[in-house]
């Protein structure tokens, strides 16, 4: 076999590159998944579309904002529904939810003029005060409007997806720096309102995790300005259709949803395809368009159209 080897260094050089493929493969498959309910009140699953979902990795709950009905739920860990808030239009139309480092609520909502707030609400969604964001440069002052809000180590994110811009506030609403998406990116060709980010999120790290569907790609952008891609369009297991939300486990896997596919597709901390998994269908653990998704404490929430709720699928290692 050794003779064998020396004489044909091509055969040689093929071999070790099947041997490196079957060891990352080996090393990179230990994540498995499994259905294990849908967030539901005492009348049954919660009937819900595309929404936002956020996990508070706190206390452990799942807030859940629906813009069709102007309300925000709030699951235990077991996902049954234990408050609901919004939905008396106090707080206006409500966008997205996050919590800061205090427990409080920061609402993103607006009015009927389409201007943008953000608010500070207690535990019980009541409202405490406005926290105006200021000094925001002149362009974006008019043209910026966020649809979500994160926040990081008392910094405010608001996410404008359709022009791929993001802003940091400090926690009073101070403008402290805001990201060009779409010049990080140089999209070449392309011009800014045809194409938009679909997913973002923010990993352990404070890096910006984002998809953006047209190119059929997923991004990690640091706080330093490195930018990491990965994903290739195709229908084979690892390859991209239409992709939207996007999300990183306590072992820095990656997580997408394809909403063409109607699955999540797994990948590990280099960027390596793991797995991928559920189809589209009306069964349980299967999906219908899946959009945005989050994770907290080995359990992934996804959020699918059709009314057929936020499906919760538990993660193990192997």
């Amino acid at each position: 076999m050794r003779s064998t080897l020396k004489k044909h260094p091509a055969v040689s050089a093929a071999l070790a590159l099947v041997l490196t493929a079957f060891c990352a493969s080996a090393e990179a498959e230990n994540v498995r998944t499994s259905y294990l309910y849908s967030l539901s009140n005492f009348s049954g699953v919660v009937p819900y579309g595309w929404v936002n979902v956020f996990t508070d990795n706190k206390m452990g709950e799942i807030y859940v904002t629906d813009v069709a009905d102007n309300s925000v739920r709030i699951f235990n860990q077991e996902g049954m529904e234990v408050y609901t808030f919004g939905d008396d239009n106090s707080l206006g139309i409500i966008y997205d939810v996050t919590l800061d480092d205090k427990g409080n609520i920061l609402v993103l909502s607006y009015d009927y003029h389409s201007k943008y707030s953000v608010l500070l609400a207690n535990f019980r969604g009541e409202l405490v005060s406005r926290i105006n964001i200021r000094n925001l440069p002149a362009g974006l002052e008019k043209e910026f409007r966020p649809t979500e809000i994160l926040y990081r180590g008392g910094h405010i994110y608001l996410v404008d997806k359709g022009s791929m811009r993001v802003v940091l506030a400090d926690s009073k609403g101070l403008f402290e720096k805001s990201y060009d998406l779409f010049s990080v990116l140089n999209l070449e060709g392309k011009k800014r309102y045809d194409i938009e980010i679909s997913g973002f999120s923010l990993d352990k790290d404070g890096n910006m995790l984002f998809t953006v569907p047209v190119v059929f790609k997923a991004f990690k952008y640091s706080p330093d300005g490195k930018l990491a891609a990965f994903g290739q369009k195709g229908g084979a297991p690892g390859k991209f259709n239409v992709i939207s939300g996007i999300t990183e486990d306590d072992k820095g896997n990656l997580y997408v949803a394809d909403v063409l596919k109607s699955a999540v597709l797994v990948f590990d901390k280099d960027y390596r395809f793991i797995t991928q998994f559920s189809q589209r269908g009306l069964g349980p653990g299967e999906l219908i368009a899946p959009k945005e998704i989050a994770y907290q404490d080995g359990k992934l929430y996804v959020t699918q159209s059709m009314n057929r709720g936020v499906s919760v699928f538990g993660i193990n290692y192997e």
